[in-house]
């Protein structure tokens, strides 16, 4: 009897933005969670230049902040020439966070390739990561949204912004990673804002109600006509925890919210959406992340083994499901 081919799964991490080391150390509890006896694993590394590590030993040991420097003994190609390399894989899982990561760029180079891969498309995983967009078309999808203001080049935030925003208030790039930061006092809104610049030329600047920071894992494997939804955690200090403890009506609405952001926006695979929750029962849209980071206490995979998915089944059904959609419009 013959064996079953294994499913040949391309591990792709670490990149080119400020996220470089979060990339790896999720890429390496990724690698130690696909099961062998199911998927042959490729890993890939991804310099900070941009140049893609391709080892036949790398499996053999867990990614770190520099594994894919280009002093080991492994192959070092450009873009393109690791691209085509990957010619010999079913799928990519490419565990690449912030620019020329997860906001479309890496997405576009597959597509061409026609190479399945794990999570959202080109456009969904381009207006995810911009704060700007994403607010847009989720206000446009009539979800609650704090209110905003952008500011592009040289412009200010306007005593009217300011009245309509009210304190404390959040100011971050459009894009990017860094940069983030609450003020309580106006006083403190030029140094926020050139901080969020020295990142993205495009400033976000948002009211941040008081209320408790909630987050949702968004599931989509093809198998219901709908997106799946985890159970709600809740970030305190930087650690999320689940469930959240909170009324049966904020949590079902709470979860709505997370599954209609991840329709609205035409995201696949998967997402983590984040939403604040006010003492009184009101619930906002904060952002959207499409590809989530895999270390075991992020925020995806803690909020799924709280709603009954292990961390091995939640990485399987992920790879099946990106073999099942394939590449192109569907």
């Amino acid at each position: 009897m013959e064996t079953p081919e294994k499913t040949r799964v391309a591990v792709v991490f670490g990149g080119g933005s400020t996220e470089h080391a979060v990339s790896s150390v999720g890429a390496a509890d990724l690698l130690d969670a696909l099961d062998t006896d199911e998927f042959e694993i490729v890993p890939i590394g991804v310099t900070h230049e941009g140049r893609w590590v391709l080892s036949a030993a790398a499996r053999a040991e867990r990614p770190s902040t520099d594994l894919v420097s280009a002093g080991a003994a492994v192959t070092v190609v450009d873009a393109g020439a690791g691209v085509a390399s990957l010619g010999g894989v079913d799928v990519v899982f490419p565990v690449l966070q912030g620019v020329f990561g997860d906001e479309g760029t890496v997405q576009g180079l597959l597509e061409m390739a026609d190479l399945p891969y794990v999570g959202s498309g080109v456009l969904a995983a381009a207006v995810a990561m911009d704060h700007d967009f994403s607010r847009k078309l989720v206000v446009a999808a009539g979800l609650p949204v704090a209110p905003y203001v952008v500011l592009r080049g040289d412009a200010e935030v306007t005593a009217a912004d300011r009245d309509r925003l009210g304190l404390p208030a959040v100011v971050r790039p459009a894009r990017g990673a860094g940069g983030v930061t609450e003020v309580t006092d106006w006083a403190q809104l030029p140094p926020a804002v050139a901080a969020a610049r020295a990142v993205d030329a495009k400033v976000v600047v948002a009211a941040a109600p008081a209320g408790r920071r909630i987050t949702v894992g968004v599931l989509d494997t093809g198998a219901a006509d709908r997106p799946e939804a985890s159970v709600p955690g809740e970030v305190v200090g930087g650690r999320t925890t689940a469930p959240a403890e909170l009324d049966r009506d904020v949590e079902r609405r709470v979860r709505d919210l997370a599954v209609a952001a991840f329709v609205t926006l035409d995201c696949a695979g998967l997402a983590v959406v984040e939403c604040t929750v006010t003492p009184d029962g009101q619930v906002f849209f904060d952002r959207i992340d499409t590809m989530p980071g895999f270390d075991p206490g992020a925020p995806f995979p803690v909020v799924w083994q709280a709603s009954g998915v292990a961390y091995q089944t939640l990485i399987s059904r992920l790879v099946k499901a990106a073999v099942r959609r394939g590449t192109g419009l569907h």
